[in-house]
């Protein structure tokens, strides 16, 4: 989970619109938020991601659902409130269900900084507060099969990546080829795009990239060869902030 930015209420929701949209919910339980003019602008605030696992919601069996932070069932009156709503997989949604979160508390990653209750240890999130507890239960964000899984794959991937970009380093610094400098020049904006903001599981990544020693060790010595260029810098600021603390 990441710190999210609202997008600002489509025009689409009216005062007018909202009071119609409500009142007809309350009367028939139609899925009134169910439309491409609340859909669309709350999967784009998430970088078309899942607000609390992270998985992408452009893909086949994560398709998004509006969320409700505040349940439907026991609040009606929030059921198309802009600040109510956020975009979320199938899984996530069905798992938090009608939890009371004003009773018992869990992140809205849209008002939260989840990395200030939240925290990395073998791919599976632990807590920093009783609020990231609540969170990681309530929206299983360790279920094995569907998201720890999923994470080590990633991140097994990414380490391959690093040793890789090692090797293209040696390689690189043995004889001077043009060719080989690119190549390694790529695969190191390849490593930092998989940790940005729009990436799949992106607290994961950026958490493994920026506690690999061999990483760390290569920057510094793409610095020192005058090979890291403003777009390494850019990519690595904008990962950097996600980065959660290693139990």
């Amino acid at each position: 989970m990441i710190k999210l930015t609202r997008a600002k209420k489509p025009d689409f929701l009216s005062d007018e619109k909202v009071r119609e949209l409500t009142q007809k919910f309350k009367a028939d339980k139609t899925s009134v938020w169910n439309k491409e003019q609340i859909k669309i602008p709350l999967l784009n605030s998430s970088n078309k991601k899942c607000a609390y696992c992270e998985c992408k919601l452009d893909k086949e069996a994560h398709f998004m659902e509006v969320e409700h932070f505040e349940d439907k069932a026991n609040n009606a009156d929030k059921v198309v409130l802009w600040e109510n709503l956020l975009p979320s997989c199938k899984r996530c949604n069905g798992s938090k269900g009608r939890h009371d979160v004003i009773a018992k508390p869990i992140l809205n990653p849209y008002i939260d900084e989840p990395k200030k209750h939240l925290k990395l240890r073998f791919y599976r999130l632990k807590k920093k507060t009783d609020k990231g507890q609540e969170s990681i239960d309530v929206c299983d964000l360790n279920n094995t099969e569907r998201v720890v899984r999923v994470r080590f794959d990633i991140g097994d991937k990414l380490e391959n990546t690093i040793e890789d970009a090692k090797e293209k380093y040696d390689a690189y610094i043995e004889k001077k080829i043009t060719g080989r400098r690119n190549k390694l020049i790529n695969i190191i904006k390849g490593l930092l795009r998989e940790c940005q903001p729009n990436s799949s599981y992106s607290a994961t990544t950026s958490t493994i990239l920026y506690s690999n020693d061999i990483f760390n060790d290569l920057v510094q010595k793409l610095k020192d060869e005058e090979l890291w260029d403003n777009k390494h810098q850019k990519l690595y600021d904008s990962s950097k902030k996600l980065v959660l603390d290693i139990d």
